[in-house]
C-alpha cells in the first residue's frame, strides 16, 4: 500500500504506516498489544537472558558441528567396513 501511495504522490504520515501495519497484523488473526504492558524492564531482560541461554544450549558452535560431522563420517565408514567383511 505504501508503494501505491508513493506512486500516486500521496503523502503518508507515521500514523498511516501504523494503521497499515495494524491492518496487516490483524488480518492474520493476531491480537495487537494496545498498551505498554506491565512487565518491568528488569524482568524482561532476565527472561530474555534465560531464553538466550536455553537457545545456546540447543545450538551447536561451528567447532561442535564439525565434530559431529566427523563422528557421522566415522560411523558411516565403520558400517561400510563391517558390511564388506560379511
Amino acid at each position: 500500500m505504501a508503494e501505491i501511495s508513493a506512486i500516486e504522490h500521496k503523502p503518508m504520515y507515521m500514523r498511516d504506516y501504523v494503521t497499515q501495519l495494524d491492518n496487516v497484523l490483524t488480518s492474520g488473526g493476531r491480537k495487537l498489544l494496545e498498551n505498554s504492558g506491565n512487565v518491568s524492564h528488569e524482568v524482561a531482560m532476565k527472561k530474555a537472558k534465560e531464553e538466550y541461554r536455553k537457545y545456546q544450549e540447543n545450538t551447536l558452535s561451528p567447532v561442535e558441528e564439525a565434530y559431529m560431522d566427523t563422528i557421522k563420517e566415522v560411523h558411516t565408514t565403520a558400517k561400510r567396513e563391517v558390511r564388506k567383511r560379511k
